[in-house]
Protein backbone atom coordinates (compact mmCIF):
# COMPACT_ATOMS: atom_id res chain seq x y z
CA UNK A 1 0.00 0.00 0.00
CA UNK A 2 0.56 4.09 -0.16
CA UNK A 3 2.99 5.89 2.28
CA UNK A 4 4.98 8.26 3.21
CA UNK A 5 8.40 7.26 4.81
CA UNK A 6 11.03 9.65 6.58
CA UNK A 7 14.13 7.71 6.53
CA UNK A 8 16.35 10.03 7.83
CA UNK A 9 15.30 13.42 9.48
CA UNK A 10 17.38 16.72 8.17
CA UNK A 11 20.02 16.65 11.00
CA UNK A 12 20.91 13.23 9.67
CA UNK A 13 20.80 13.42 6.10
CA UNK A 14 20.98 16.54 5.30
CA UNK A 15 18.24 18.86 3.09
CA UNK A 16 15.57 20.72 3.90
CA UNK A 17 13.57 18.12 5.24
CA UNK A 18 15.67 15.08 5.20
CA UNK A 19 14.75 11.85 3.36
CA UNK A 20 11.58 11.56 2.49
CA UNK A 21 10.05 9.01 0.34
CA UNK A 22 6.54 8.14 -1.04
CA UNK A 23 6.55 4.54 -1.28
CA UNK A 24 3.90 1.68 -2.89
CA UNK A 25 6.05 -0.36 -0.92
CA UNK A 26 4.66 0.02 2.48
CA UNK A 27 2.72 -2.88 4.29
CA UNK A 28 0.84 -3.48 7.34
CA UNK A 29 1.90 -7.14 8.75
CA UNK A 30 1.22 -6.91 12.19
CA UNK A 31 -1.55 -9.51 13.88
CA UNK A 32 -4.28 -7.23 15.35
CA UNK A 33 -4.53 -7.60 19.24
CA UNK A 34 -7.97 -8.25 20.85
CA UNK A 35 -8.60 -4.32 21.88
CA UNK A 36 -6.62 -3.04 18.16
CA UNK A 37 -8.25 -1.34 15.69
CA UNK A 38 -7.54 -1.49 11.85
CA UNK A 39 -8.62 1.69 9.89
CA UNK A 40 -8.48 2.79 6.22
CA UNK A 41 -7.31 6.31 6.00
CA UNK A 42 -9.99 8.94 4.16
CA UNK A 43 -7.98 12.26 5.15
CA UNK A 44 -4.97 13.52 6.88
CA UNK A 45 -3.86 16.89 7.70
CA UNK A 46 -0.43 17.90 7.19
CA UNK A 47 0.39 19.80 10.66
CA UNK A 48 3.47 21.92 11.89
CA UNK A 49 4.77 18.98 14.18
CA UNK A 50 5.13 16.67 10.46
CA UNK A 51 7.45 19.51 9.36
CA UNK A 52 9.35 19.68 12.75
CA UNK A 53 9.65 15.88 12.11
CA UNK A 54 11.21 15.81 8.86
CA UNK A 55 13.41 19.20 10.17
CA UNK A 56 14.54 16.73 13.32
CA UNK A 57 13.42 19.29 15.97
CA UNK A 58 11.90 15.69 18.09
CA UNK A 59 15.19 13.08 18.16
CA UNK A 60 12.80 10.52 16.87
CA UNK A 61 14.27 7.47 15.47
CA UNK A 62 13.52 6.88 11.92
CA UNK A 63 12.75 5.30 9.84
CA UNK A 64 8.95 5.79 10.81
CA UNK A 65 5.42 6.43 9.21
CA UNK A 66 4.91 10.33 9.14
CA UNK A 67 1.31 11.46 10.26
CA UNK A 68 -0.41 12.13 13.15
CA UNK A 69 -4.27 14.34 12.42
CA UNK A 70 -6.17 11.76 10.60
CA UNK A 71 -9.75 10.32 9.91
CA UNK A 72 -11.43 7.41 8.48
CA UNK A 73 -13.27 4.28 8.41
CA UNK A 74 -12.78 1.17 10.88
CA UNK A 75 -12.22 -1.84 8.54
CA UNK A 76 -11.41 -4.41 11.56
CA UNK A 77 -11.62 -5.25 15.09
CA UNK A 78 -9.91 -7.11 17.78
CA UNK A 79 -12.05 -9.28 19.29
CA UNK A 80 -12.57 -7.49 22.86
CA UNK A 81 -12.97 -4.38 20.99
CA UNK A 82 -16.29 -2.44 22.28
CA UNK A 83 -15.46 0.98 21.57
CA UNK A 84 -16.45 1.06 18.27
CA UNK A 85 -17.61 -1.41 15.45
CA UNK A 86 -17.16 -1.75 11.75
CA UNK A 87 -17.89 0.67 9.11
CA UNK A 88 -17.71 3.21 11.79
CA UNK A 89 -16.44 6.56 10.69
CA UNK A 90 -14.04 7.51 13.24
CA UNK A 91 -11.16 10.38 14.29
CA UNK A 92 -7.78 9.05 15.54
CA UNK A 93 -6.13 10.03 18.47
CA UNK A 94 -2.20 10.47 19.17
CA UNK A 95 -2.62 9.96 23.09
CA UNK A 96 0.15 7.40 23.96
CA UNK A 97 -2.35 6.47 27.81
CA UNK A 98 -2.78 2.77 28.92
CA UNK A 99 -6.54 3.73 29.75
CA UNK A 100 -6.80 2.28 33.09
CA UNK A 101 -3.99 4.13 35.73
CA UNK A 102 -5.29 6.84 38.24
CA UNK A 103 -5.44 9.73 36.01
CA UNK A 104 -7.03 7.70 33.14
CA UNK A 105 -9.35 6.88 35.67
CA UNK A 106 -9.84 10.47 36.36
CA UNK A 107 -10.38 11.53 33.23
CA UNK A 108 -7.00 12.93 32.20
CA UNK A 109 -5.59 11.24 29.33
CA UNK A 110 -2.58 13.80 28.97
CA UNK A 111 -1.69 13.08 32.09
CA UNK A 112 -0.76 9.63 32.04
CA UNK A 113 2.50 7.97 33.21
CA UNK A 114 1.96 4.38 32.00
CA UNK A 115 2.37 4.67 28.23
CA UNK A 116 1.78 1.31 26.11
CA UNK A 117 5.75 0.77 26.07
CA UNK A 118 5.23 -2.74 24.91
CA UNK A 119 3.50 -1.81 21.33
CA UNK A 120 4.97 -2.39 18.29
CA UNK A 121 4.88 -1.00 14.74
CA UNK A 122 2.73 -2.39 12.72
CA UNK A 123 4.54 -1.38 9.76
CA UNK A 124 7.08 -3.00 7.30
CA UNK A 125 8.29 -1.41 4.09
CA UNK A 126 10.50 -4.32 1.72
CA UNK A 127 10.31 -6.73 4.56
CA UNK A 128 11.62 -4.54 7.07
CA UNK A 129 10.33 -3.45 10.28
CA UNK A 130 9.30 0.25 10.34
CA UNK A 131 8.34 2.62 13.03
CA UNK A 132 5.21 4.13 13.85
CA UNK A 133 4.98 7.72 14.36
CA UNK A 134 2.67 9.45 17.36
CA UNK A 135 1.18 6.04 17.46
CA UNK A 136 -0.98 6.85 14.45
CA UNK A 137 1.29 6.76 11.10
CA UNK A 138 -1.79 8.56 9.07
CA UNK A 139 0.40 9.26 6.06
CA UNK A 140 -0.55 6.01 4.98
CA UNK A 141 -3.71 4.34 3.14
CA UNK A 142 -4.77 1.71 6.68
CA UNK A 143 -2.86 1.74 9.99
CA UNK A 144 -3.54 0.37 13.20
CA UNK A 145 -4.25 2.27 16.42
CA UNK A 146 -5.42 0.74 19.59
CA UNK A 147 -9.39 0.89 20.42
CA UNK A 148 -9.32 4.15 22.36
CA UNK A 149 -7.39 5.85 20.15
CA UNK A 150 -10.55 5.28 17.42
CA UNK A 151 -12.99 7.51 18.21
CA UNK A 152 -16.54 7.58 16.27
CA UNK A 153 -18.33 10.42 14.97
CA UNK A 154 -21.43 10.86 13.34
CA UNK A 155 -20.77 9.84 8.95
CA UNK A 156 -22.44 13.16 8.38
CA UNK A 157 -19.10 15.16 9.44
CA UNK A 158 -16.45 15.06 6.24
CA UNK A 159 -13.08 13.20 6.16
CA UNK A 160 -11.65 16.12 5.50
CA UNK A 161 -12.98 18.35 8.31
CA UNK A 162 -13.06 15.62 10.66
CA UNK A 163 -9.29 14.83 10.36
CA UNK A 164 -8.27 18.50 11.56
CA UNK A 165 -10.38 18.13 14.96
CA UNK A 166 -7.68 15.16 15.74
CA UNK A 167 -4.67 17.73 16.58
CA UNK A 168 -5.04 21.02 15.25
CA UNK A 169 -8.59 21.53 16.29
CA UNK A 170 -8.08 19.75 19.50
CA UNK A 171 -4.78 21.58 20.51
CA UNK A 172 -5.87 25.14 19.78
CA UNK A 173 -9.61 24.66 20.73
CA UNK A 174 -8.71 22.29 24.24
CA UNK A 175 -6.48 24.82 25.30
CA UNK A 176 -9.46 27.27 25.80
CA UNK A 177 -12.16 25.00 26.95
CA UNK A 178 -10.04 22.40 29.28
CA UNK A 179 -7.07 24.39 30.25
CA UNK A 180 -7.44 27.76 30.22
CA UNK A 181 -11.05 27.90 31.10
CA UNK A 182 -11.93 31.31 29.18
CA UNK A 183 -15.48 32.71 30.55
CA UNK A 184 -17.50 34.91 29.25
CA UNK A 185 -16.20 38.91 28.79
CA UNK A 186 -12.44 37.15 29.12
CA UNK A 187 -9.79 38.75 26.92
CA UNK A 188 -7.49 36.50 24.53
CA UNK A 189 -4.30 36.89 22.02
CA UNK A 190 -3.02 34.36 20.33
CA UNK A 191 0.27 34.66 18.98
CA UNK A 192 0.15 32.49 15.63
CA UNK A 193 -3.10 31.85 13.37
CA UNK A 194 -2.43 29.25 11.89
CA UNK A 195 -5.01 25.72 11.95
CA UNK A 196 -3.65 25.67 15.87
CA UNK A 197 -4.16 29.55 15.89
CA UNK A 198 -7.51 29.31 14.65
CA UNK A 199 -8.90 27.16 16.91
CA UNK A 200 -7.99 29.30 19.67
CA UNK A 201 -9.99 32.09 17.98
CA UNK A 202 -13.23 30.00 17.33
CA UNK A 203 -13.02 28.59 21.01
CA UNK A 204 -12.99 31.92 22.42
CA UNK A 205 -15.39 33.55 20.25
CA UNK A 206 -17.86 30.19 21.22
CA UNK A 207 -16.45 30.57 25.06
CA UNK A 208 -17.76 34.19 25.30
CA UNK A 209 -14.92 35.96 24.87
CA UNK A 210 -15.27 40.14 24.47
CA UNK A 211 -11.64 40.92 22.64
CA UNK A 212 -9.58 38.44 20.77
CA UNK A 213 -6.69 39.79 19.35
CA UNK A 214 -4.53 37.34 16.60
CA UNK A 215 -1.15 38.19 15.91
CA UNK A 216 1.22 36.92 12.97
CA UNK A 217 3.25 38.10 10.53
CA UNK A 218 1.39 36.80 6.96
CA UNK A 219 -0.81 39.57 6.13
CA UNK A 220 -3.38 37.29 4.68
CA UNK A 221 -4.27 35.69 7.71
CA UNK A 222 -5.72 38.34 8.78
CA UNK A 223 -8.79 38.16 6.69
CA UNK A 224 -8.82 34.51 8.39
CA UNK A 225 -8.31 35.34 11.81
CA UNK A 226 -11.25 37.97 11.87
CA UNK A 227 -13.58 35.34 9.83
CA UNK A 228 -13.06 32.68 12.57
CA UNK A 229 -13.78 35.51 15.86
CA UNK A 230 -10.99 37.56 15.99
CA UNK A 231 -11.86 41.28 16.47
CA UNK A 232 -8.64 42.74 16.56
CA UNK A 233 -5.10 41.36 14.19
CA UNK A 234 -2.10 42.74 14.46
CA UNK A 235 0.63 42.00 11.62
CA UNK A 236 4.40 41.36 11.86
CA UNK A 237 4.47 43.68 15.21
CA UNK A 238 8.41 43.66 16.41
CA UNK A 239 7.25 44.04 20.31
CA UNK A 240 3.96 41.91 20.64
CA UNK A 241 3.64 42.61 24.02
CA UNK A 242 3.37 46.30 23.28
CA UNK A 243 1.12 46.29 20.42
CA UNK A 244 -1.30 43.74 22.47
CA UNK A 245 -1.24 46.46 25.30
CA UNK A 246 -1.72 49.64 22.69
CA UNK A 247 -5.02 48.14 21.99
CA UNK A 248 -5.59 46.62 25.91
CA UNK A 249 -3.56 48.69 28.13
CA UNK A 250 -3.99 46.30 31.14
CA UNK A 251 -3.20 43.30 29.05
CA UNK A 252 -5.33 40.48 28.29
CA UNK A 253 -6.62 37.42 30.49
CA UNK A 254 -5.14 34.84 28.33
CA UNK A 255 -2.33 35.33 26.21
CA UNK A 256 -1.22 31.93 23.98
CA UNK A 257 1.99 31.18 22.00
CA UNK A 258 1.14 29.06 19.39
CA UNK A 259 4.36 29.29 17.24
CA UNK A 260 6.65 27.68 19.53
CA UNK A 261 9.24 30.53 20.29
CA UNK A 262 10.53 31.28 23.27
CA UNK A 263 11.22 34.68 22.77
CA UNK A 264 6.81 35.05 22.13
CA UNK A 265 6.43 33.06 25.23
CA UNK A 266 8.01 36.12 26.89
CA UNK A 267 6.43 38.28 24.87
CA UNK A 268 2.94 36.12 26.37
CA UNK A 269 3.79 37.02 29.61
CA UNK A 270 4.63 40.39 29.17
CA UNK A 271 0.87 41.05 27.70
CA UNK A 272 -0.79 38.71 29.98
CA UNK A 273 -2.84 40.87 32.33
CA UNK A 274 -1.91 40.40 36.27
CA UNK A 275 -3.34 37.63 37.09
CA UNK A 276 -3.51 36.50 33.96
CA UNK A 277 -2.49 32.90 32.14
CA UNK A 278 0.43 32.24 29.24
CA UNK A 279 -0.65 28.91 27.79
CA UNK A 280 1.91 27.83 25.56
CA UNK A 281 1.24 25.63 22.84
CA UNK A 282 3.68 25.82 20.31
CA UNK A 283 6.05 23.02 19.83
CA UNK A 284 10.07 24.19 19.57
CA UNK A 285 13.02 21.99 19.52
CA UNK A 286 12.74 19.47 22.48
CA UNK A 287 16.41 21.10 23.90
CA UNK A 288 15.44 24.61 23.35
CA UNK A 289 15.32 26.82 27.06
CA UNK A 290 12.51 29.25 27.60
CA UNK A 291 13.69 32.46 30.25
CA UNK A 292 12.05 35.42 31.58
CA UNK A 293 12.08 38.11 34.26
CA UNK A 294 11.18 35.96 38.06
CA UNK A 295 9.58 39.12 38.67
CA UNK A 296 7.02 39.26 35.33
CA UNK A 297 5.09 36.79 37.35
CA UNK A 298 4.85 38.48 40.51
CA UNK A 299 1.42 39.76 39.85
CA UNK A 300 -0.39 36.61 40.41
CA UNK A 301 0.16 35.21 36.69
CA UNK A 302 0.19 31.76 35.59
CA UNK A 303 2.34 29.75 32.75
CA UNK A 304 0.39 27.14 32.24
CA UNK A 305 1.87 24.12 29.71
CA UNK A 306 -0.92 22.39 27.68
CA UNK A 307 -0.37 19.22 25.90
CA UNK A 308 -2.90 17.62 23.03
CA UNK A 309 -5.34 20.49 24.56
CA UNK A 310 -5.88 18.56 27.79
CA UNK A 311 -7.82 16.68 25.69
CA UNK A 312 -10.60 13.96 26.35
CA UNK A 313 -10.74 12.86 23.22
CA UNK A 314 -13.89 10.61 23.85
CA UNK A 315 -15.14 13.16 24.97
CA UNK A 316 -14.37 16.40 23.09
CA UNK A 317 -13.74 14.77 19.48
CA UNK A 318 -17.53 13.70 19.47
CA UNK A 319 -18.34 17.51 21.16
CA UNK A 320 -15.92 19.31 18.93
CA UNK A 321 -17.81 17.28 15.52
CA UNK A 322 -21.22 18.83 16.89
CA UNK A 323 -20.76 21.79 16.82
CA UNK A 324 -19.17 21.40 13.27
CA UNK A 325 -22.87 20.15 12.25
CA UNK A 326 -24.65 22.95 14.38
CA UNK A 327 -22.63 25.18 12.21
CA UNK A 328 -20.68 26.51 14.88
CA UNK A 329 -16.96 25.74 14.14
CA UNK A 330 -15.66 26.37 11.18
CA UNK A 331 -13.47 23.28 9.41
CA UNK A 332 -14.09 23.02 5.98
CA UNK A 333 -12.72 27.20 5.67
CA UNK A 334 -9.44 25.95 7.52
CA UNK A 335 -8.78 23.42 4.66
CA UNK A 336 -6.56 25.41 2.45
CA UNK A 337 -5.84 22.77 -0.01
CA UNK A 338 -6.39 19.11 -0.93
CA UNK A 339 -3.83 17.07 -2.45
CA UNK A 340 -2.48 13.32 -2.46
CA UNK A 341 0.26 11.54 -0.95
CA UNK A 342 2.89 13.05 -3.37
CA UNK A 343 2.11 16.59 -2.58
CA UNK A 344 3.45 16.70 0.80
CA UNK A 345 6.35 18.40 -0.18
CA UNK A 346 4.14 20.99 -1.42
CA UNK A 347 2.39 21.04 1.61
CA UNK A 348 5.39 21.36 3.70
CA UNK A 349 6.61 24.22 1.77
CA UNK A 350 2.86 25.93 2.73
CA UNK A 351 3.40 25.17 6.30
CA UNK A 352 6.76 26.54 6.15
CA UNK A 353 5.80 29.88 4.59
CA UNK A 354 2.60 30.31 6.69
CA UNK A 355 0.63 30.84 4.45
CA UNK A 356 -1.93 27.77 4.62
CA UNK A 357 -3.95 26.67 7.65
CA UNK A 358 -4.04 23.35 6.72
CA UNK A 359 -3.03 20.93 3.44
CA UNK A 360 -4.91 17.97 4.06
CA UNK A 361 -3.50 14.71 2.00
CA UNK A 362 -6.03 12.35 0.12
CA UNK A 363 -4.59 8.93 -0.29
CA UNK A 364 -4.67 7.45 -3.89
Amino acid sequence: MQGIVLHADAKAAGGEYGEVEVTDDLELTAELGARDVRVRIEAAGVCGSDLSLAAGKYFIPTPLVMGHEGAGVVVEIGEAVTACEVGDHVILSTLNNCGHCTVCERGNPTLCGNPRAEWRSPFTLRGESISQFAQTSCFAQETIVREYQAVPIPKEVPFQAAALIGCGVITGAGAIFNRAKVAIGDTVAVVGAGGVGLSVIQAAKLSGASRIIALDVVPEKEVLARDFGATDFCLGASDPAAAVREILPDGVDHAVEAVGSPALLRSCIDMAANGGNIIQLGMADLDADASYKMYSLNQNKSILGCRYGAARPRADFPMLADLYLQGKLKLDEMVSGVTNFEGIFDAFEGVKAGRVARTVLVPS
